[in-house]
C-alpha cells in the first residue's frame, strides 16, 4: 500500500486506490495484532486471528472455484463464522451479499437469483429453505451449525453441500488485489414499490460509511462497541463493527436485543457505545428505574425513532447521550449531530461525503429552508454513494432523475442546515428496524385461496413505529380464519413482516385508474371490524 495510515484514520480518498476493506482490516492485523477485537458467544477474535481466519476462508472459496467478483451470499446469526465468511469472501475478491435471516420462499430465490449467487454460507437451520429452491447460478451451499461438528449431516439433501469447517481450514492466502471501485457489497433493501432491490456498494462507498461514524461518533482504540442488530443490515455492518475495526475498537456481538441481560451486558463489558432503534429505547425507558442505571461507560448511543418525550429523562437517568440520526442501505449515514452539538427535534447537519438538497416531489424544484419536500443526495467525493442497484438499470435511472438520488423521504432543512425527517413519501411501513415492502406483502397475502386482493398499509404501534395492517377482499363465498391466516403468512413472509391486523372489507377504495387509494385506508386506521391477529400471548423478550 501506498499510504501508511495512522491509528486514527483519515478520510478513504486519502489512501492509495487498492484501500479496500481486506487491506483495512490487513492494516488493522499488523498494527494491533494481540487486541481482542470482537467477543462473540465465549470466542475472543483478536485482530491478528480475524485476519487469519479471513485468509483461510479465502483460499477454502478459491478451492471451490469462486472468483474475484463472483457473488457469495451469507445468511447467518451474529456468530464467529459470519466475520469469517464475510471477511473471507471480500478477502478473495468476492462480492457479499447478505441476506435477511427472516427471508423465506420468495423473498430468499429472489436475491439469491437475481444476484446471481454462486455460493451461500448458511446456518443449518436455514438450510431447508434453500433446499427448496431452484436457483441456477447456486453452486455451493456452505453449512454453518455451531452447535455441532458435522453441519452437513442430517440436514435435507442439497445439491453441492460443504462444512463450513472444512472450507475455512484452508491456508492463508494474501488478499486478492482489488480497487476502491469494485464492488465489496450488494446489500439488499427491503423493497418499498416492488421487489428487494440489491444496492451496489464499492470498497470505497462502504468504507466511507464506516469513516463517517468514526467521525460522528469520535470513535478511539479505546472505544467498546455493544452490537445486538443483525449483520445484514448495514447499522451493525458499517455503522458498528467495520467502524470499530478500523478504528481499532473491540466489538461485542450479540444475537439479538435482550430486555432483562442488556444492561448487565454493556455494564460487563465495558461498552462505550450501541446502535438502537426507537423501540429498544421506549422498552429500556419504561423498566423500573435502579440505582445502578447510571453505571456504565456508555457515552454515546446513536439511531433513530426515540421517543422525543423521553430523551432527556433516558439521557439523564442513564448517563449517556442519544444521537438522532437519519440514513440507508444507499446513503449510508447522511445526517448526524456531533456528541454535545444536539439539536432537539433534528437529525444533524449533513455528513461531509454527500450533498442533500430538498426538492419538491412533483417539480424537482429545490425548495428553501424551512420548506418540506423529498430528500434527495449526490456525492460530494467519489464513490461517497452507493454505485446504483445490482441487474436493475431502471430502478437505477429512476433513483438518480436529474443526478440526484431520491430516497422517497420527505423532510425539510432549518436555516442552521439540520435536517428535520417528517415522513415517507414511499409506500413503506417501518416495524422494528426493518423496512417492509407492501408490495411483498400483497403478494403473500394475496396467494392465500380465501383473498382476491389486498391492500397492506402501516398503523401506530403502541411502542413506537408501525404495525403492519392488511385489508382484504375475499372471493366470493369465502371467509377468513383469523388463526388460519395468521398461520398461512407465519409460513409465506417474514417474521418481521407478518400482518398484526387484517380487516375484511366489500372493496378498496381506487382511483378511476384503479389505483388503491391507502391513504383512506390509513386515515381509517385500526377499525372496530380490524381483527387482531397478533399471538394471543406475545413471543417473550429473550432473557
Amino acid at each position: 500500500m501506498n499510504a501508511q495510515p495512522s491509528a486514527r484514520p483519515v478520510p478513504p480518498e486519502q489512501y492509495a486506490g487498492e484501500w479496500v476493506v481486506s487491506s483495512m482490516l490487513l492494516d488493522r492485523a499488523e498494527k494491533f495484532p494481540g487486541v481482542v477485537a470482537v467477543r462473540a458467544e465465549g470466542d475472543d477474535i483478536t485482530y491478528a486471528d480475524l485476519a487469519d481466519r479471513a485468509a483461510r476462508f479465502a483460499d477454502g472459496l478459491r478451492r471451490l472455484g469462486v472468483q474475484p467478483g463472483d457473488r457469495v451470499a451469507t445468511m447467518l446469526p451474529p456468530v464467529p463464522e459470519y466475520l469469517t465468511a464475510w471477511f473471507g469472501i471480500v478477502w478473495a475478491g468476492a462480492i457479499d451479499v447478505p441476506i435477511n435471516n427472516d427471508f423465506v420462499g420468495e423473498y430468499l430465490r429472489h436475491v439469491l437469483a437475481e444476484s446471481g449467487a454462486v455460493a451461500v454460507v448458511i446456518d443449518a437451520r436455514f438450510v431447508e429453505r434453500v433446499a427448496a429452491l431452484q436457483v441456477p447460478t447456486l453452486r455451493h451451499v456452505i453449512i454453518v451449525d455451531s452447535s455441532l461438528d458435522s453441519p452437513v449431516g442430517g440436514q435435507p439433501a442439497v445439491r453441492g453441500a460443504h462444512r463450513f469447517l472444512d472450507i475455512a481450514a484452508g491456508d492463508p492466502l494474501g488478499p486478492v488485489r482489488r480497487e476502491q471501485r469494485d464492488i465489496a457489497y450488494v446489500m439488499y433493501t427491503s423493497g418499498t414499490t416492488g421487489p428487494s432491490k440489491g444496492a451496489i456498494l464499492p470498497h470505497r462507498t462502504a468504507l466511507w460509511n464506516a469513516y463517517a461514524w468514526i467521525d460522528i461518533l469520535d470513535l478511539t482504540a479505546r472505544d467498546v462497541a455493544y452490537s445486538m442488530f443483525p449483520l445484514f443490515h448495514v447499522t451493525a455492518r458499517s455503522a458498528v463493527v467495520t467502524s470499530s475495526l478500523w478504528a481499532g475498537a473491540s466489538v461485542v456481538l450479540r444475537n439479538g436485543f435482550s430486555l432483562s441481560k442488556f444492561w448487565d451486558e454493556v455494564r460487563s463489558s465495558g461498552a462505550t457505545f450501541f446502535a438502537y432503534m426507537g423501540s429498544v429505547i421506549h422498552l429500556l425507558h419504561a423498566e423500573a428505574p435502579s440505582e445502578l442505571d447510571a453505571r456504565n461507560d456508555v457515552r454515546v448511543a446513536f439511531g433513530a425513532a426515540a421517543p422525543p418525550g423521553i430523551i432527556d429523562s433516558f439521557e439523564k437517568r442513564f448517563g449517556l447521550e442519544l444521537l438522532e440520526v437519519y440514513g440507508s442501505t444507499e446513503l449510508g449515514p447522511a445526517s448526524a449531530p456531533s456528541p454535545g452539538k444536539v439539536k432537539r427535534g433534528t437529525m444533524g447537519r449533513i455528513c461531509p461525503h454527500l450533498e442533500i438538497q430538498i426538492q419538491d416531489p412533483d417539480t424537482g424544484a429545490a425548495q428553501p429552508a424551512g420548506s418540506p419536500g423529498e430528500i434527495c443526495a449526490r456525492p460530494a467525493t467519489p464513490m461517497g454513494l452507493f454505485a446504483g442497484y445490482w441487474s436493475r438499470p431502471d430502478a437505477t435511472i429512476d433513483a438518480f432523475r436529474d443526478l440526484w438520488f431520491h430516497t422517497g423521504d420527505r423532510g425539510y432543512l432549518d436555516d442552521e442546515g439540520y435536517l428535520v425527517f417528517v415522513d415517507r413519501i414511499k409506500d413503506c411501513i417501518r416495524r422494528r428496524g426493518e423496512n417492509i415492502s407492501s408490495f411483498e406483502v400483497e403478494r403473500s397475502v394475496n396467494a392465500h385461496p380465501s383473498v382476491r386482493e389486498s391492500a397492506a398499509y402501516a398503523v401506530p404501534s403502541d411502542i413506537g413505529e408501525e404495525e403492519v395492517m392488511v385489508a382484504v377482499v375475499v372471493e366470493q363465498g369465502a371467509t377468513i380464519d383469523p388463526a388460519e391466516f395468521r398461520a398461512f403468512c407465519d409460513a409465506t413472509m417474514p417474521r418481521f413482516a407478518v400482518p398484526a391486523f387484517v380487516r375484511v372489507v366489500d372493496e378498496l377504495p381506487k382511483t378511476p385508474s384503479q389505483r388503491i387509494q391507502k391513504f383512506k385506508l390509513r386515515a381509517d386506521g385500526i377499525t372496530a371490524d380490524t381483527v387482531d391477529i397478533r399471538p394471543t400471548r406475545a413471543p417473550k423478550t429473550k432473557r
